[in-house]
């Protein structure tokens, strides 16, 4: 259960918040530890992984091709290897522009896999992530904006992303800097986007 004034979390039996003291209702314990209201998640698309990757693909191409080409020469001068001077380069070249798709393909996969984002009346849980994970808790309060952005590739297949925008840690007075949660790569977006513009509304 969570503070539903700053999102602190508590004991099931707890009265008042450890960190504000604000008191905690009885309907409010109810409806924390019922079913979320919403649950999204986001929706793997290969295509869009992949052409996403490309111009950063390219570039890794030729900076590893040059770079570990130039220092693998050495080692091929060294030894007397009977190879072209531009295999090394070549080599590396390859490595990089298909290791970087694959890698990056494996690894949203199994993050989106195991990514859920769960709405309840006043917050905001999420878990997500696979080589690092992160679990959060969103109180609605703290929401200052939310906004609903689609990407070339997005509108393509039809996806969207939500962002949640929070205060930024230790940027509260500036009100400039921002931080939250980024709902990405949703089915049916804008259904998506009004449900949850309705919650932080009314949960806030």
């Amino acid at each position: 259960m969570h503070c539903q004034n700053c999102g602190q979390a508590m004991g099931k039996d707890a009265r008042f918040c450890p960190r504000c003291g604000t008191p905690v209702s009885k309907g409010f314990q109810a409806s924390e530890t019922s079913e979320p209201t919403l649950r999204l998640r986001p929706k793997f698309r290969p295509m869009v992984t992949v052409l996403s990757i490309l111009p950063l693909q390219i570039f890794f191409t030729f900076w590893g091709g040059g770079f570990f080409g130039g220092f693998s020469l050495f080692a091929v001068k060294a030894l007397n290897l009977p190879l072209p001077t531009w295999s090394a380069f070549v080599f590396f070249g390859c490595l990089f522009f298909f290791a970087i798709p694959i890698v990056t393909y494996v690894a949203k996969k199994k993050s989106y896999a195991k990514t859920e984002y769960r709405f309840y009346p006043t917050k905001l849980d999420y878990h997500e992530g696979f080589f690092t994970t992160e679990e959060k808790t969103i109180s609605y309060r703290s929401v200052n904006e939310i906004y609903l952005r689609k990407g070339i590739l997005q509108k393509m297949y039809g996806l969207g992303t939500i962002v949640l925008s929070t205060p930024a840690t230790g940027s509260e007075d500036s009100g400039r800097a921002r931080s939250g949660i980024r709902v990405a790569d949703i089915e049916t977006p804008d259904l998506a986007y009004s449900q949850v513009k309705e919650l932080v509304s009314r949960g806030s």
